[in-house]
């Protein structure tokens, strides 16, 4: 019975000591996105921009890993001059990347970051076109359009505690826009802002 009453403050200390010294592989994080550049249809604002990051080699200097975003950018768009139009736009943009996270000596809580990856951008539009002062006929609008092209994110985090973090992201997007894409003709350079809190675990 004594060996049992000892061993449950050894185990809580080995356990406490344990996850003290623990290497968060993974972070989740919310964001808020601001469309910068080239105007992507009709210059939607965002939304909200959630991620998810997975840390496989930690150096002392540099940790590799992969991540993913996801964001959404949604107006409504009206107009009553010459063709009046009123629709829905939604913008959502589909992240995968690579990413390396820099530690710099004597500023522990402060990490850049540079990553690589691949952007899919889906566009759907939903409403109504048609000329509302002349003529009661409407063009019922419903298209749904996919576009792509590489991402390079530039990071800036700061750590706020552990486990909890605020950061600034840059993402320049080459879109390859399609040629029979209806609503875009040409390609397209767009910068996303993102600002921020994580959560590692």
């Amino acid at each position: 019975m004594k060996y049992k009453l000892l061993l449950f403050p050894v185990l809580f200390f080995s356990i406490n000591s344990i996850a003290q010294d623990l290497n968060y592989k993974w972070s989740a994080e919310a964001n808020y996105p601001i469309s910068i550049g080239d105007e992507l249809g009709n210059d939607t604002p965002g939304i909200i921009d959630l991620g998810l990051k997975y840390r496989f080699v930690n150096l002392d200097f540099v940790t590799f890993g992969a991540g993913i975003n996801a964001g959404i950018f949604h107006d409504n768009i009206q107009s009553y001059d010459g063709n009046g139009s009123d629709f829905d736009e939604t913008n959502t943009f589909i992240q995968p990347k690579v990413f390396a996270e820099f530690n710099i000596p004597g500023m522990d809580k402060l990490r850049p970051s540079i990553g690589l990856g691949y952007t899919i951008v889906r566009s759907k539009f939903d409403g109504t076109l048609g000329n509302f002062t002349e003529t009661p006929e409407e063009a019922i609008l419903s298209v749904t359009e996919s576009d792509g092209g590489i991402n390079l994110n530039l990071g800036l985090s700061y750590d706020i505690g552990k486990r909890f973090y605020i950061q600034a992201q840059y993402d320049y997007i080459r879109l390859n826009v399609r040629r029979d894409n209806s609503q875009l003709n040409k390609d397209q350079n767009l910068g996303l802002l993102k600002f921020g809190f994580g959560f590692r675990f």
